[in-house]
C-alpha cells in the first residue's frame, strides 16, 4: 500500500494495535453495561477509544478519528459522573464499535473509507450527551417520514435490496455463502415491510418447500410474492441494521484482519532461545563423536557417547517442538469474547431475556483453528438463541426461569480441547427432525423408524435442512448447521449433539489442540502403511468374522450389542492384489459425533506422533485422505481422513 516501508511497517502496526483494541473493546462495553460502576473499565474504554482517535489521526483517516472523538465526548462525560451508564449510551458506542470495525476492515484492505455515513451516530451522540433519548431522534425521524419529507419510499427500497440479492444470483449459477447471507438479509427486509402492513407474515420458506437445493432458488419468485401485497409507508432500515448485515457478509474478509500476526510472551521465545543453544551444543558434540568415528576410533567409550549425543538432540527437538507448538497456542478467550455482543443483539432482536454463562476462557487452543471456529461459534449461539431459549412468556408458563441461559464452556482433556454451547431451552423433538427430513426427501420412512434420537438430532447438519417456518437474517435457510459440520471435519474434529425435550439442548465439538502434529494409529493394509489420526479412534478389535454380516448390500460388524458399518480401506484407496479374506484382521473402530464405522485392516504398526503435510494444490483433494507424513525411515505414509470415510457410510 505504501512505496515506503518505514510507511508501511507503521501501517501494518496501525492495523494490528486498532484491531486488538477494537477485540478487548467488544468485551468491555458489554461488561460496563452489567458494571456501570467500575472506573477502571471506564478509563479502559476510554483509553481504548483515545488511542484509535490518536494513531488515525496520524495516518490521515480523519473519518475514524472524528467518530472515535465524538465516541470520547460520552465516556468523558460518564468518567466525570455528568452522566450515567443506560441503554441508549450502550447501544450507541456499539454503533461507533461496528463503525470502527467496518472502516479498520476497509483500511486493511486498501478500500475507500470516505462514503461510509455515519451521520445518524453522531446525531445519537449529541442527543445522548446532553442527558437526551435516542427515542427523540426515533420520534422525529418518524414524524419527518409520516409527512413525506424522506426521499425513498420503503418500497423503493425494497426493490432495491430485492434488485441487488437478484444481480449476485444472475451473476453465476450459484452463489457463496456468504453472498448467499447477504440475500439472506434481502429477505428480512422483506419480512420486516410485509409484517407491517399485514397480519400474516411472509413467509420465504414456502418458495424453498419444493426445491432440493438453495442454488435452484431465483429471486423473481420473492419479487412476485411482494408485488401481490399492498405496500404502505414504513420506516427505513435503520443505518445500524445495514452495518451489520454489510458485516455479516464480510466476515471471512474480516477474519483475516489479524491472520498474519500473532502475539507472543517473551517468556516463551527466551525458552525457544535457551533450547536452540543446547541444541547448538548438541551438534557440536555430534560433530565431534562423527570425525572420531570416521578416523576409524571405533570404540565403547565413542559408541556410548553417540548413545548419549542422540538421546539428549531427541529430548531437546521434542522440547523445541512444544515450544514452537506453545507459541501458536492463544487462550480461546479471543474467540469467545465475541459471545456476549451476539447474544446481547440476538436477545433484543427476538425479545427475549438471556444470560450468557462462559467457562474455561484461559484454555489455549492453536491460532489457526481458532480462526476457522469463529462461524461455527456464531452459528450455534444464533442457534441457541432463535430454535433454543423460548420467550420470557413461554418460560414462565412451563414453570421456567424468565431468563434463558446460554453456556459456553471449553476444556483440555488430553491432547484434545472439547468446547461446549447449551441452552436451557426447549430441546429438541427427534420425532420432529424426522418429519421434515422425510419432507425434504433426506430420509424414507423406514430409516426414520429405526433411527435412534441421537441419531437423528444430526438430522440438523443436512444441508437446506430447517424446521424454521419463518426465514429471518438469523435462521431458516437450513445453511448455518451444515457450515458448522463441514468446519469442524476441516479441522479433523467430531462434534457431538445431547437433547432432552423441554430441558435444552448440548452440542459438544472435540478438536486437536493443534493442526501440524497429531499421534496417529500406523496401519498396514496388503504391503502399504497408512496413519489413522488417533483423537478418532474408539478401539480396536479382532475381526470375527461370525459377526459380519450384510444389510441393504452393505457389509456390517456387531461388536457387543452395536451394529457398525464396515470399511475395507484396501477398496476405498484401490490397492491392487490385497487378500479380500477377513481372517487374521483387524477392525479399527472410528466415529465422528454419533457415527461409528469399523475400518479393515491387516495389521497395527504402533501409535507415532506425525507431522502432517498436505497434498499441496497439484493433487487438490482427494477422497479420503487427509494429507501425508514421512516417518523416520523416510517413508511416505498416507493419513486417512476419518470424517469424510464416516460421513459416507451414514
Amino acid at each position: 500500500m505504501y512505496n515506503d516501508p518505514e510507511m508501511q511497517e507503521i501501517f501494518e502496526a496501525f492495523i494490528v494495535e486498532s484491531t486488538e483494541l477494537l477485540e478487548s473493546l467488544s468485551q468491555d462495553l458489554m461488561q460496563i453495561e452489567e458494571s456501570p460502576e467500575d472506573e477502571e473499565l471506564l478509563n479502559r474504554i476510554f483509553r481504548a477509544f483515545h488511542t484509535i482517535k490518536g494513531t488515525s489521526s496520524f495516518m490521515g483517516f480523519d473519518k475514524i478519528s472524528t467518530l472515535t472523538h465524538s465516541a470520547e465526548d460520552i465516556l468523558n462525560k460518564l468518567r466525570k459522573f455528568e452522566l450515567k451508564v443506560n441503554q441508549d449510551i450502550i447501544d450507541v458506542l456499539l454503533e461507533v464499535y461496528d463503525f470502527l470495525t467496518l472502516m479498520i476492515q476497509k483500511v486493511k484492505n486498501g478500500e475507500s473509507i470516505e462514503d461510509i455515513d455515519y451521520s445518524s451516530t453522531l446525531e445519537k451522540i449529541e442527543v445522548l450527551k446532553t442527558g437526551g433519548s435516542i427515542e427523540i431522534i426515533d420520534a422525529t425521524e418518524e414524524e419527518s417520514e409520516l409527512k413525506g419529507e424522506t426521499g425513498e419510499q420503503p418500497q423503493s427500497r425494497l426493490e432495491q435490496v430485492l434488485k441487488m440479492a437478484s444481480e449476485l444470483v444472475s451473476k453465476k449459477g450459484d452463489f457463496s455463502p456468504e453472498e448467499y447471507e447477504l440475500i439472506n438479509a434481502a429477505f428480512e427486509e422483506v419480512n420486516k415491510g410485509l409484517m407491517a402492513q399485514t397480519e400474516k407474515p411472509f413467509n420465504v420458506d414456502e418458495i424453498f418447500k419444493e426445491k432440493e437445493s438453495p442454488k435452484e432458488f431465483k429471486v423473481q419468485d420473492v419479487t412476485d410474492e411482494v408485488e401481490k401485497v399492498e405496500m404502505k409507508p414504513k420506516l427505513e432500515t435503520t443505518e445500524q441494521e445495514v452495518l451489520h448485515k454489510s458485516k455479516e457478509v464480510s466476515k471471512s474478509q474480516a477474519s483475516a484482519l489479524t491472520a498474519e500476526t500473532i502475539r507472543i510472551d517473551v517468556s516463551r521465545v527466551e525458552n525457544l532461545m535457551n533450547l536452540s543453544g543446547e541444541l547448538v551444543l548438541g551438534r557440536n558434540r555430534l560433530e565431534q563423536i562423527t570425525k572420531n568415528l570416521l578416523s576409524g576410533e571405533l570404540t565403547k567409550e565413542n559408541l556410548k557417547e553417540l548413545e548419549e549425543t542422540t538421546s539428549q538432540i531427541d529430548f531437546i527437538t521434542s522440547e523445541i517442538q512444544a515450544s514452537v507448538m506453545r507459541m501458536r497456542m492463544i487462550p480461546i478467550g479471543k474467540l469467545f469474547q465475541k459471545a456476549p455482543r451476539i447474544i446481547r443483539d440476538l436477545a433484543k432482536q427476538f425479545n427475549k431475556k438471556i444470560q450468557l454463562i462462559i467457562e474455561g476462557e484461559e484454555t489455549e487452543i492453536d491460532k489457526g483453528i481458532i480462526d476457522e471456529l469463529s462461524d461455527p461459534l456464531v452459528h450455534m449461539l444464533r442457534n441457541a438463541c432463535d430454535h433454543g431459549i423460548e420467550s420470557p412468556q413461554e418460560r414462565i408458563k412451563l414453570g421456567k426461569p424468565e431468563v434463558g441461559t446460554v453456556y459456553l464452556g471449553a476444556e483440555q482433556e488430553g491432547n484434545n480441547i472439547v468446547i461446549r454451547v447449551s441452552d436451557d431451552g426447549k430441546g429438541m423433538d427427534p420425532e420432529k427432525l424426522k418429519a421434515k427430513a422425510i419432507e425434504r426427501g433426506i430420509i424414507t420412512k423406514e430409516e426414520a423408524e429405526q433411527m435412534p434420537d441421537r441419531e437423528a438430532f444430526q438430522l440438523i447438519f443436512h444441508p437446506g435442512f430447517s424446521t424454521a417456518q419463518i426465514i429471518s437474517n438469523v435462521s431458516g435457510r437450513g445453511v448455518g448447521m451444515d457450515v458448522v459440520r463441514t468446519n469442524i471435519l476441516k479441522l479433523k474434529g467430531m462434534i457431538d449433539i445431547e437433547s432432552e425435550k423441554g430441558l435444552g439442548t448440548t452440542f459438544i465439538i472435540k478438536l486437536p489442540l493443534t493442526l501440524a502434529i497429531i499421534q496417529g494409529l500406523l496401519v498396514r493394509v496388503h504391503t502399504e502403511t497408512y496413519a489413522i489420526p488417533l483423537a478418532s479412534v474408539l478401539e480396536v478389535v479382532d475381526c470375527d468374522i461370525s459377526k459380519v454380516s450384510t444389510i441393504n448390500k452393505r457389509e456390517v460388524i456387531k461388536i457387543r450389542s452395536d451394529i457398525l458399518p464396515l470399511i475395507r480401506l484396501n477398496r476405498v484407496l484401490s490397492i491392487n492384489g490385497a487378500n479380500e479374506t477377513l481372517n487374521d484382521k483387524y477392525v479399527v473402530v472410528v466415529g465422528i459425533g454419533e457415527f461409528r464405522v469399523g475400518l479393515v485392516v491387516d495389521e497395527l504398526l504402533g501409535q507415532q506422533e506425525i507431522v502432517i503435510k498436505s497434498l499441496g494444490d497439484f493433487l487438490g483433494h482427494i477422497k479420503g485422505i487427509a494429507g501425508v507424513t514421512i516417518l523416520g525411515d523416510g517413508s511416505v505414509v498416507i493419513i486417512i481422513d476419518v470424517g469424510e470415510l464416516v460421513y459416507s457410510r451414514n
